[in-house]
């Protein structure tokens, strides 16, 4: 009941509508639940200086009058009981979390400060508050998001301190515990109705017993579908990103951490690859970095692309040189291999991408083009600031007109690589004219499988026998 709540709930209330910056004044005041509901906008006006905080703040205590809860969760319900959990009838969360009566021993232990909750290795007694705070959420849902963590771990730490880590929220480490504990405990669910309500709220849906596997998810849809990151929200989503974007504008960025933050943020980013290519990278800038759109194809199709690469190339780079020499790519050859003293290992490999095209006797403008406008909207590999693409002062991807990608630091392979994630991302065919080429690289180089894959074109299965 709001109107019994103390100055404390309310300060805690304005710690879960992002507006804690308050919380002094409403100490000042005196504000607890009952005062809160009596506020008026005159009130509220010297309480939030800001205009935009005001609007807020009415906002919320208008919501929160109205019982209204502002967490988005699909629960299970006694018309529709989830199997292996009876007939659970789901509460609403609550506006402000309350811990649960620990059990004695669990207690007695918060008490004195027992060591054993902060070990590295398990222990029996933080699996116990982990059980005691698994069971106090999962009479609310078994899908808690960003929030609902927050509420739980926030309240943890402010009653014991002591819990404290050095993550910047507090509580990485039994965070880490307690989503583990949930994703352990849904896995005996996933036939449940309420799970596969949750797979149709994301577009995907699991294999049920007695489908055949075509009938089943894909490799790339499994990877998608992570029970962990379901529960985040749109206030959770744009977090995360935002908190990349200020991470990537450090000195020395923590790619783990944006790498982290990329994973709980994909299934909302699989949704929106379908919009315009300027949309996306305005959303999504730090796709634009090779490292994590390699990331990002790492998480979506569970395929390392650098390291595949490396092993092809290593293994069929120096016959695609000795094919081109000895055919009639020798004019383009010379072009780019010199004396034989200065050719490296990273020359042969580059120069047998550069080359590849000419082999299938197909455009290779449409895989890459030097100092000039790609041909089509399609992604293509542009060398910039010298006729010799291997002395180009940065390379880029664009797309639609689009800059996807543009560095300093990456060759030819590595451009390839980061190719293939944008065609693969946003989901797009290959150009007639350069087929063939891509198909190869694609099946034989890349490793990559497309959801839908048609029988190899017969050209691609000859020139894979020739370099093999």
């Amino acid at each position: 009941m709001i109107d019994k709540w103390s100055v404390d709930d309310t300060c805690h209330w304005l710690q879960t509508i992002n507006l804690i910056d308050a919380k002094e004044s409403f100490r000042e005041q005196q504000i607890d639940g009952e005062t809160l509901l009596g506020l008026t906008e005159r009130m509220v006006e010297r309480l939030f200086p800001v205009m935009k905080q005001q609007v807020t703040f009415m906002k919320k205590l208008s919501k929160l009058k109205n019982l209204e809860t502002e967490v988005p969760q699909i629960s299970c319900t006694q018309q529709e009981p989830c199997e292996n959990e009876g007939s659970f009838v789901a509460q609403p969360w609550p506006a402000v979390y309350n811990l649960p009566v620990f059990p004695p021993e669990l207690q007695a232990a918060l008490q004195r400060k027992d060591p054993g909750f902060k070990k590295k290795d398990k222990s029996h007694i933080r699996a116990l508050l982990i059980q005691v705070l698994f069971d106090s959420i999962t009479k609310h849902t078994w899908y808690p998001n960003h929030k609902m963590y927050g509420d739980v771990l926030g309240s943890l730490i402010t009653r014991f301190p002591f819990l404290k880590d050095g993550s910047s929220s507090g509580y990485d480490t039994l965070l880490e515990c307690l989503r583990n504990k949930f994703k352990k405990e849904r896995i005996p669910l996933v036939s449940s109705s309420i799970v596969l309500q949750m797979k149709e709220k994301y577009g995907i849906k699991r294999k049920c017993a007695g489908q055949t596997d075509s009938e089943g998810l894909t490799q790339q849809q499994e990877i998608v579908l992570d029970l962990e990151v379901m529960g985040e929200d749109e206030t959770s989503f744009r977090e995360h990103i935002n908190a990349i974007t200020l991470e990537l504008r450090k000195s020395n960025p923590s790619y783990s951490e944006v790498k982290n933050r990329m994973k709980r943020t994909l299934f909302k980013r699989v949704q929106l690859m379908d919009r315009p290519a300027a949309e996306v990278m305005e959303q999504f800038p730090f796709l634009g970095v090779p490292q994590l759109m390699l990331h990002e194809m790492t998480m979506r199709f569970g395929t390392d692309l650098a390291k595949n690469m490396e092993t092809s190339l290593n293994e069929m780079a120096p016959n695609i040189i000795r094919s081109a020499k000895e055919g009639s790519q020798k004019k383009l050859y010379a072009n780019l291999i010199g004396p034989a003293e200065e050719i490296t290992e990273g020359l042969v490999r580059n120069a047998a991408l550069i080359l590849l095209p000419a082999l299938f006797k197909e455009n290779a403008s449409f895989l890459y083009c030097v100092d000039s406008e790609p041909k089509g909207p399609t992604p293509t590999i542009v060398f910039n600031g010298s006729p010799d693409p291997f002395k180009a002062e940065s390379v880029s991807i664009i797309m639609d007109n689009v800059n996807i990608i543009s560095e300093a630091d990456i060759d030819m392979t590595q451009a390839v690589e980061c190719l293939f994630a944008v065609y693969f991302l946003f989901n797009v065919q290959y150009p007639v004219d350069i087929k063939h080429t891509m198909t190869f690289i694609q099946k034989y180089m890349l490793k990559l499988r497309q959801e839908h894959d048609t029988r190899t074109p017969i050209p691609v299965l000859k020139m894979y026998s020739q370099l093999v």
